[in-house]
């Protein structure tokens, strides 16, 4: 009997974990055109004075520039709108949730050469204190300061409708907004209208844009214009009826509009400062001029008398800081850059010690002469220390934690590197501590960051190693029950606590019991659903429970990419590769953004042997996000299964360049070395995954793989029992325990080890192989046709598990059967002529020399000549 390959694991780990950004759309040509749309016109129309956060400034006359523009849309020059074409969205009325659906409705309706008027009057502002912050535009229902939360239309999300109404829908789209408006809002310190509005100004297709005023200057407002308007939108009106058709050809081009707008706008705010912008083909008509209207309107204008009164100016911080000494200015820089930066707490390594914001920010609240920027200074640097924090928390909420699969094992220990993943998150707690110091405990969100600071706490030690582990589990829960006394209804922290009794704990029931309490506070949430679907899936290998979660989660939501992904892994999990196609294709069509599910089906594709497909997927997922290292590892897997080995190489040397601390690449690339034999480099990158990651029980298992193949069996036995260790759940690790014993005559050991990895996992054609090997050598025949029988089963293509079965059978005198399965194997790819006539097994076999020689013949006739 030939003892089957040795099963020598890979264990090749692919971890993949997005956080997905919308992406900016690159600029285009602006075409000329003199040719005014032929089809439909549309229009939504928002405007808000009143807004439902007493902590955002209300506007005077934001809602009635809103409605004169209605009014102007409804009349024959702006093409007699009806309700089926033109959506209001005045105050209370304009939600984020309406204006997006507004937005959603007008992708629906415009086709190529339809007209698409979007005017917004309201806030415009940034979240955070950084220049680079694309800006918001402030919808009714926006919070005070962290617009993430909802409430807000993300400028990118505004341009993406936008640029695909024009490049795609090929409509004439004519944007103007008034969002540049005066109030202290969380953005001032940085002069976040400002922000807002130079982005929104950038062009990105062929749309044309109005705007109220430079990115620099602020929208003016007063009674003088129409009994209480604003400036720009009093004029832009007046020249949309025809005051700025200066050629006098019955039309108002975009050129007219801007030249209007520069003429009266400037010159009635002075002495402040107010320029309108127009972005687009400058020769596009705009709207059509109906005689009788501007008539009326002139008439009406004749009688108004010209007012000048007062403005309030927003100038603050230039006003302290125009009598501030050189060095008060030069320490108030320097904070501000400080918290551009997210240097807060500390300097960054290699700079002055004293270089952080915490550091300047107390030397300039001692300062009197900046007296009237204190509280602003306050409010900033509190919302710059829970920001990023406040953006991890509403990525979770929106349910847009990626849970990808590994080569090895699905979906194990979704997180971050564990370096990297400690630099990104270890300074929340301190930050929130600071946070909830600088507001004080009577503010409102004091209990809430106090709470926060107490969840990324036990976050960080629940995530450090979700292996078994009863001491660091107690640690981190009782930083979670500290977190519920301050905030007793924080869906995150159920969320967490289920993991850490489900994967460090062990404790199954509490799991689930901490999971429905999560369910009950966010009964809509579903990535809940899909975490504990994963958690009885791959932990307690309980994939009805698994499913049961999954289904329930769509249920939920049935268009959430995340479930769908969540049921082709289960679908992986029981190798049912059909459906996990299935599912996998699904979660694409709902997001064809999101790199996750393309990597995903290439490691699908690549465990179906359809390499072509598999490649074509991972190079998608790295065209959508080539700085992510895991993706040049799966390539590398990839290229070392093609036999590309080169291509192989040189992936898994990019992605150590593009994260070193990336342990599972090194442990691939210690692995294809082993494979191509290159022994000389696979110990030291097996080490240097271990180094990084003391916790990671493949690179363990790798290593003692790499001992065993050069013969250092007490080394080999070692790194074995450390990696199982950390993981008691691995089949993998008994397998080649089994291996090991199997290799130095421990027979007994064999065994046992052999069969607890059967008893985790039953599917292993080798393993049952290398069971039957161990009975065989015991002459344990019985039980060794057993396993092997159980293996053809499962492989029915495996040849040398019908040879070893026809071996064992001959031992046991059944000729018949013997014949037979020697039979079958040689149709199956068995080959080794000169093995089978010396080996002992088949003995039996051959003193039936005629039947013998007949069936050699038949399969090897060219050698039987000879």
């Amino acid at each position: 009997m030939i003892n089957s390959v040795k099963y020598f694991a890979i264990g090749f780990l692919i971890l993949l974990q997005a956080v997905l950004f919308a992406q900016q759309k690159g600029a285009t040509v602006i075409t000329n055109s003199s040719n005014a749309a032929t089809g439909k016109s549309y229009a939504v129309v928002v405007g808000i004075s009143n807004y439902q956060d007493p902590a955002i400034p209300d506007l005077q006359y934001a809602d009635k520039d809103a409605e004169a523009f209605v009014s102007f849309l409804r009349s024959d020059a702006g093409g007699k709108l009806d309700g089926d074409h033109l959506k209001v969205l005045i105050n209370e009325k304009a939600t984020m949730a309406q204006f997006a659906i507004a937005l959603d409705w007008l992708m629906e309706v415009a086709r190529e050469n339809d007209q698409v008027f979007i005017y917004f009057s309201g806030h415009g502002d940034v979240e955070k204190k950084t220049i680079t912050q694309p800006g918001y535009l402030l919808c009714w229902d926006a919070p005070k300061q962290v617009y993430l939360a909802g409430g807000a239309m993300a400028l990118p999300m505004f341009q993406d409708v936008v640029t695909t109404m024009s490049t795609l829908n090929k409509a004439k789209v004519i944007i103007i907004a008034d969002a540049c408006r005066s109030g202290k809002l969380s953005g001032n310190a940085v002069g976040g209208s400002q922000i807002t509005g130079s982005n929104l100004a950038k062009q990105y297709a062929n749309e044309i844009k109005i705007l109220s005023c430079q990115p620099n200057e602020y929208s003016v407002e007063g009674p003088q214009w129409g009994g209480g308007r604003g400036a720009f939108s009093y004029h832009l009106l007046d020249g949309l009826y025809g005051m700025a058709d200066y050629n006098a050809d019955q039309s108002v081009s975009v050129k007219e509009i801007h030249r209007y707008l520069e003429d009266k706008v400037s010159n009635e705010v002075a002495p402040q400062s107010q320029n309108p912008m127009v972005t687009g083909s400058l020769t596009e008509k705009l709207t059509d001029v109906f005689p009788e209207l501007l008539s009326a309107l002139k008439e009406g204008r004749k009688n108004n008398m010209q007012l000048f009164t007062a403005a309030e100016s927003r100038g603050i911080e230039e006003d302290v800081l125009g009598s501030a000494d050189t060095n008060t200015i030069e320490i108030y820089e320097a904070f501000k850059k400080a918290l551009k930066k997210k240097q807060f707490l500390f300097a960054d390594q290699g700079q002055d010690q004293n270089d952080f914001a915490d550091y300047y920010y107390k030397k300039l609240v001692a300062e009197p002469q900046l007296a009237r920027l204190h509280s602003a200074m306050r409010r900033n640097y509190a919302a710059a220390l829970q920001d990023d924090a406040q953006q991890v928390i509403n990525e979770w909420m929106r349910s847009s934690g990626d849970v990808s699969m590994h080569a090895d094992e699905v979906g194990k220990n979704r997180k971050l590197p564990m370096k990297v993943f400690n630099e990104k998150l270890r300074s929340f707690p301190q930050c929130l501590e600071r946070a909830a110091e600088l507001l004080g405990s009577g503010h409102y969100m004091f209990a809430t960051l106090k709470a926060r600071s107490h969840f990324f706490e036990g976050y960080l030690l629940a995530n450090a190693n979700r292996n078994p582990n009863h001491e660091l589990g107690e640690k981190a829960l009782k930083e979670f029950r500290m977190a519920l006394q301050w905030q007793s209804n924080l869906p995150l922290t159920y969320w967490q606590m289920c993991l850490v009794f489900g994967y460090n704990l062990l404790s199954a029931d509490s799991a689930e019991a901490y999971a429905k309490k999560v369910m009950e506070l966010q009964p809509t949430w579903v990535i809940p659903y899909v975490e504990t679907a994963l958690l009885f899936l791959e932990k307690y290998k309980l994939p009805d429970k698994a499913r049961e979660y999954l289904e329930a989660g769509i249920q939920i939501d049935s268009t959430s990419k995340f479930c769908w992904n969540g049921m082709a892994i289960y679908h992986y999990f029981k190798k049912d590769y059909v459906n996990a196609e299935k599912y996998y294709l699904k979660a694409v069509g709902l997001d064809t953004t999101n790199g996750v599910f393309y990597s995903n089906l290439g490691l699908l594709y690549k465990d179906m042997q359809r390499f072509p497909d598999a490649e074509k997927y991972f190079l998608k997922a790295l065209f959508l996000d080539s700085t992510d290292a895991s993706l040049y590892s799966n390539l590398g897997i990839l290229y070392h299964d093609m036999h590309r080995y080169d291509d192989a190489e040189k992936y898994y040397l990019k992605g150590i360049s593009l994260d070193p601390t990336y342990a599972r690449l090194y442990n691939n690339l210690g692995i294809h070395y082993m494979n191509i034999n290159r022994y000389d480099q696979v110990e030291r990158y097996l080490r240097k995954a271990i180094d990084l990651d003391s916790t990671y029980s493949t690179a363990f298992q790798n290593l003692g793989i790499y001992y065993l193949n050069t013969s250092r069996y007490e080394e080999a036995y070692k790194n074995l029992r450390e990696a199982h260790v950390l993981d008691s759940t691995d089949a993998l690790i008994y397998f080649n325990l089994g291996t090991l014993c199997l290799s130095t005559d421990r027979y007994a050991d064999a065994e046992k080890y052999f069969l607890k990895g059967i008893n985790l996992d039953s599917t292993s054609t080798t393993a049952l192989n290398n069971l039957a090997a161990v009975y065989h050598l015991l002459n344990r025949y019985p039980e060794a046709e057993k396993y092997l029988i159980k293996a053809i089963q499962l492989n029915p293509a495996f040849a040398l598990s019908y040879y070893n079965l026809a071996g064992v059978l001959s031992l046991q005198h059944k000729i018949e059967e013997a014949y037979g399965q020697l039979e079958l194997a040689i149709q199956k790819g068995f080959s080794d002529y000169s093995y089978m006539r010396e080996d002992a097994d088949l003995h039996n076999l051959r003193l039936e020399k005629v039947r013998w020689d007949s069936l050699m013949e038949k399969y090897f006739p060219k050698v039987q000549e000879h």
